[in-house]
């Protein structure tokens, strides 16, 4: 018996595949110049498909920092458009041959592969990262490297799965502002003849899912600030068979489960607040999770975490919002409120152990109340709701976060006169339109931001996704583009904003932070820029991630928290 693995062990951030008998030393099974993202194995284990992204690739994990090539960037660096591709290369592990037999012309996003003659795969034109927005399902012919297109969405594809007859893939279909963060309905292709159907009306919200046989598969979903899971049959047929507040799957991007035994075995990651990841095996008796291991049991003994409760509210067009409210263990109100806008907007907060920065945990233990709400444009609900933030970023949902902030005063969990904000990516966004639209806020912390929508489309590698959200009116001076831009109203904000970025961010590139940084400057308010070099999109490096925390923390303190009786006693 033979594993497959992927590693950088030789440099930093470039991977590739590696091959090693149980209780054996790894072996280097190929090498790219590229970075390896996805191997599979022939049914043989003779070979192996191997993705891999081209030096500059647009990074696919939270960094967001171009792929690691395996030669250092050329002096001068020269790029032209359509300079790096996802390819498929096939490896005799016998021989060491390698052979490119992805599609020319086609980037390869994700490959699944029954280990012989069946392969499918996500595909796309546009080799960038905007690419993704718009891939296609094709059936690849590995010998003669071409692609025949199988299924042409509306919205983005994420989560191909080859059923274990090769006769159908699933493959998950919703708006998603991300790559990895994608929830929506599940679509079965045939692979023989093409087209796509969806058996299971109303099911909108599903991560990933696992064939259990040629005509079941089980999926796992988020069900609003919770997940759930259960099994479908293609006859259309549903059972949902465990609902619950904690999270559920590997990443916290999405909900995903990994079924064996037919689905007479299910796993997954377990988590919860105050519950570190761990992982667990689903008991069909008790329909509940068992948890298998404890590496993480260090991390939460003796450690107090704080209250936490489910809000929901009204919007005033009617719409209920819900969310996540922090209080410091056992305190009571009205206490300075930090509210926390997620990324995406494709995504949701939900029953992590630990929240993605800025951290709502430790910023409650340090004497805050924090409302974590998931406006329109959120996972966890339905299509309707997920695409409503489309052509109105800043609007109904930017107004469903005010909402929220209001009902935490008016049932006293709020000082009104001390109130926080704070996001990344799009949470980074919605914080600098907030401090460019009103004047409540005593202080503001925006990480990754988006400040001028023109810019940003310009030199992001991910323009399709403001051809989404907005449209592809970038060049109209009058235009939605400088509408919604932070910067072009930056003459309005009187809130002291700390701004926070990487260096090396492809997603939402430091020029952003440069340009929310000057306008804001050259109004006098006070203002800092933080740039993080070699980071991109979240600081990966623990000693940039811990000063990011301790930063916003001690910003917030400075205009929230200023110090006298009856205070919390805060981490300096």
């Amino acid at each position: 018996m033979r594993l497959g693995f992927l590693s950088d062990r030789l440099l930093r951030g470039h991977h590739l595949p590696y091959t090693m008998a149980v209780g054996g030393e790894p072996e280097l099974a190929a090498a790219f110049r590229g970075s390896a993202e996805q191997l599979l194995w022939s049914s043989d284990g003779s070979r192996i498909l191997v993705l891999v992204a081209d030096p500059w690739s647009y990074g696919l994990d939270w960094s967001a920092v171009a792929v690691t090539g395996s030669e250092p960037d050329p002096d001068p660096i020269v790029r032209r458009p359509g300079d790096a591709w996802r390819r498929l290369f096939l490896v005799d592990l016998a021989s060491g041959e390698v052979d490119e037999v992805g599609p020319p012309g086609r980037s390869v996003w994700e490959v699944d592969w029954d280990g012989d003659s069946t392969v499918v795969g996500l595909v796309s034109e546009d080799p960038g990262g905007s690419g993704w927005y718009r891939c296609t399902v094709a059936r690849l012919e590995l010998g003669s490297r071409s692609a025949t297109t199988l299924y042409e969405p509306t919205w983005q594809l994420e989560g191909l799965a080859l059923a274990p007859d090769g006769s159908r893939a699933a493959i998950v279909e919703g708006y998603s502002s991300d790559h990895g963060m994608l929830s929506g309905s599940v679509k079965i292709v045939d692979v023989a003849t093409g087209g796509a159907a969806d058996p299971w009306g109303g099911l909108e919200t599903v991560g990933l899912v696992d064939w259990c046989d040629p005509a079941t598969l089980w999926y796992a979903r988020y069900d609003g600030t919770g997940t759930a899971c259960g099994r479908i049959a293609l006859d259309g047929t549903r059972e949902e068979v465990w609902a619950g507040a904690p999270f559920i799957g590997g990443d916290i991007t999405k909900p995903a489960c990994v079924v064996a035994d037919g689905g007479a075995v299910v796993y997954t990651t377990h988590q919860a607040h105050g519950i570190a990841p761990e992982l667990a095996r689903f008991d069909h008796a008790t329909r509940g999770w068992e948890r298998l291991t404890s590496f993480n049991e260090a991390i939460v003994d003796g450690t107090v975490f704080p209250d936490i409760r489910s809000l929901s509210w009204t919007a005033a067009d009617g719409l209920r919002i819900d969310g996540l409210l922090l209080t410091p263990r056992g305190a009571t109100g009205p206490f300075p409120l930090l509210t926390l806008v997620h990324g995406g907007p494709s995504w949701c907060w939900n029953g992590y152990f630990s929240d993605s920065e800025p951290n709502g945990t430790l910023l409650a233990c340090a004497g805050y109340a924090v409302l974590m709400p998931n406006p329109r444009g959120s996972n966890g609900r339905d299509h309707a709701f997920a695409q409503a933030v489309i052509d109105d970023p800043g609007g109904k949902d930017f107004a469903d976060v005010m909402a929220g902030i209001d009902l935490c005063i008016e049932r006293g969990i709020a000082d009104p006169d001390r109130l926080g904000i704070s996001g990344l990516s799009y949470g980074g966004y919605m914080t600098a339109w907030a401090v460019t639209q009103t004047d409540r806020f005593a202080a503001a912390v925006a990480n990754s931001v988006i400040a001028n929508w023109v810019s940003f489309h310009l030199t992001a590698d991910i323009a399709a996704f403001d051809d989404f959200i907005i449209g592809d009116a970038w060049a109209d001076p009058n235009g939605p583009y400088v509408r919604w831009s932070p910067v072009y109203h930056a003459a309005a904000c009187t809130t002291p904003t700390l701004i926070i970025q990487g260096a090396m961010d492809r997603c939402t590139p430091v020029g952003q932070a440069e340009e929310l940084f000057a306008a804001i400057a050259w109004t006098g308010v006070d203002t800092e820029l933080v740039v993080y070099p070699r980071e991109g999109h979240v600081p990966f490096e623990r000693a940039h991630a811990r000063d990011a925390i301790l930063r916003t923390q001690a910003w917030f303190d400075r205009y929230l928290m200023p110090p006298g009786p009856g205070e919390f006693d805060r981490a300096r």
